[in-house]
């Protein structure tokens, strides 16, 4: 049983606002499960989630949390809200093995670069890209859907006094950089280029995605991400 992730609850109309199935319901394997795993993006954000569970209405979205609000679409998931890339790693596992995703969409980094880091963007892309190698380890054959993060507005982040914006832009490179690496090495790996989509007028306090951007312009980035992970042997 999932927890209740105590989240907003969504306006219904928005939620029904469907589309037509990315795959025929013949096309994807019959019990095929999807993890969204990373942080409030993935939590609070539930307009791509949902707007995806339509793109992909034979796919069972699966996690360890259930937003009670949720009831047409994608309840569970593992978004975590404030969560780094270091504290999913630190769940990785149970989750996993709890619930034993086909596909994994990751969507995490956020919270590393938005606050206070140490680190560049790229060190922060590369843990990400150590988690990716983890998530095969702990399942070996599941498919993952990598995703930049959307870009962030201007602010000074401490204690090395760099622009936030700046973080963003050098993960996002980095992480387009090792998925295609890993594609080009015939991994069942995929890019979600959700930063390409996006600008900052997409942002509703200069991190987090709007709404509209979520069902307009996230998910058929994750929808479009899921026929090419699909399609690899």
């Amino acid at each position: 049983a999932g927890v209740d992730a105590g989240v907003a609850k969504p306006d219904a109309g928005i939620v029904d606002a469907g589309a037509a199935p990315v795959f025929d319901a013949g096309t994807v394997p019959v019990g095929l499960k999807l993890m969204p795993l990373g942080d409030s993006i993935t939590a609070e954000e539930w307009a791509w989630r949902c707007a995806l569970s339509k793109l992909l209405p034979s796919v069972t979205f699966v996690g360890s949390v259930r937003n009670q609000y949720d009831r047409t679409c994608a309840p569970q998931h593992d978004g975590h809200p404030g969560y780094t890339i270091g504290d999913i790693n630190g769940s990785l596992q149970n989750w996993l093995t709890g619930t034993r995703p086909d596909v994994v969409v990751l969507m995490a980094g956020t919270n590393d670069i938005a606050w206070w880091t140490t680190e560049n963007g790229t060190q922060v892309a590369d843990r990400l890209d150590a988690m990716v190698t983890r998530i095969q380890t702990i399942l070996p054959g599941v498919r993952i859907i990598v995703a930049t993060i959307p870009p962030q507005s201007s602010s000074i982040i401490q204690p090395n006094g760099v622009n936030r914006s700046t973080l963003a832009s050098q993960f996002n490179v980095r992480v387009r950089t090792n998925t295609q690496m890993r594609i080009s090495s015939g991994q069942r790996v995929a890019l979600g280029d959700v930063e390409a989509g996006l600008t900052l007028s997409d942002l509703r306090d200069g991190i987090h995605p709007s709404t509209s951007a979520g069902i307009n312009k996230i998910s058929p980035v994750f929808g479009q991400a899921f026929q090419r992970v699909m399609l690899v042997p």
